[in-house]
């Protein structure tokens, strides 16, 4: 072997000796992920909503864990499917993330076009909460409970007025399943938000109002009466009041919330997030967001939060499919 070839082993040698090294501390800072600049967080809703403070409260607590600001923009419109886009095409490097729904994901891309895959174009991160999504009427109401209220319905058919945020809402939706399911006819009233929507049942307006936290202050203080919680699991705070599965439908809705990134968001982010939010949400902060706001506590992790994804589009599309409305109404 001449001169040349031995050198050149040497060097080949010594390059391999180095990138070694090289490729374990590059693994090594992926593992232990942080942003090297201000993280932008993307809200679908306008300001001061649930889905925006709960944003804020996880920006907040994840600040300090992650060592860089975390600022949350809104970007609204279109059933917060405006976001969605924005998240879909920003770059896959971690400083971009947003909030995740039943509402932008599952339920807004079977009322409009959008230019994206509501589950495949997006990386999860994490699942931490489903909307309470009560049934309500007035404190002298005639029903005593939703079955009684439904009988009501099958006797006099369109007769039942409800109240909902608007027509492709979570709330209209599951109400819709729910009188699909008992085959009776219900008026579906739209006020362009729940609030609105509470206001007209204290007028005496609608027969029921289906509503989210907005009902708290009136149900704590016994204007308005709950007749059930449209989720599996019964709310905290009135724990007397029965869920769907309580009341034999065999199904109850899921309104859930979580966090992700654009598609290919990657593994070392997706954890480093992940622990992040978990140790967030531990404090009492975040914890009586939730309380104030009706929110369940739900922790699902990347792997069960895309699964949860798929099936909520599926299952939303059918629903949609079956009222005929958005992309499947008739043309």
């Amino acid at each position: 072997m001449g001169p040349g070839r031995r050198n050149l082993l040497r060097l080949g040698a010594a390059s391999a000796a180095f990138a070694v090294p090289a490729l374990r501390r590059r693994a090594a800072a992926q593992a232990g992920w942080s942003p090297d600049r201000p993280v932008t967080f993307l809200g679908p809703f306008a300001a001061g909503g649930a889905f925006d403070v709960t944003a804020r409260a996880i920006a907040r607590g994840i600040e300090p864990l992650l060592g860089q600001p975390v600022a949350v923009v809104n970007r609204t419109g279109a059933g917060g499917t405006i976001m969605l886009a924005e998240l879909a095409r920003a770059r896959p490097d971690g400083h971009t993330i947003g909030l995740l729904s039943v509402n932008t994901n599952a339920i807004a891309p079977q009322l409009v076009e959008v230019p994206f895959d509501p589950v495949k174009d997006f990386t999860p991160i994490l699942t931490y909460g489903a909307f309470c999504t009560f049934v309500a009427v007035p404190r002298d109401s005639r029903f005593a409970g939703l079955r009684e209220m439904m009988e009501f319905a099958r006797r006099e058919p369109g007769k039942l007025s409800v109240g909902v945020a608007a027509i492709g809402s979570n709330a209209h939706l599951t109400m819709a399943r729910v009188a699909a399911h008992d085959r009776v006819d219900v008026t579906f009233v739209p006020f362009g938000g729940g609030a609105p929507a509470v206001t007209a049942l204290l007028g005496g307006h609608v027969h029921c109002a289906v509503v989210s936290g907005e009902i708290l202050p009136y149900a704590r203080d016994g204007r308005l009466r709950l007749l059930a919680v449209l989720n599996g699991q019964r709310a905290e705070e009135f724990p007397e009041v029965p869920t769907l599965l309580d009341l034999a439908y065999g199904w109850a809705a899921n309104p859930w919330l979580g966090v992700g990134g654009p598609k290919g968001l990657p593994e070392p982010v997706v954890t480093r997030y992940a622990a992040a939010m978990n140790q967030a949400m531990e404090s009492e902060e975040f914890r009586k967001v939730m309380r104030d706001l009706a929110i369940q506590r739900l922790r699902l992790d990347a792997a069960e939060t895309a699964r949860l994804m798929e099936q909520s589009h599926a299952e939303h599309a059918e629903v949609a499919r079956n009222l005929r409305i958005g992309r499947f109404a008739p043309r």
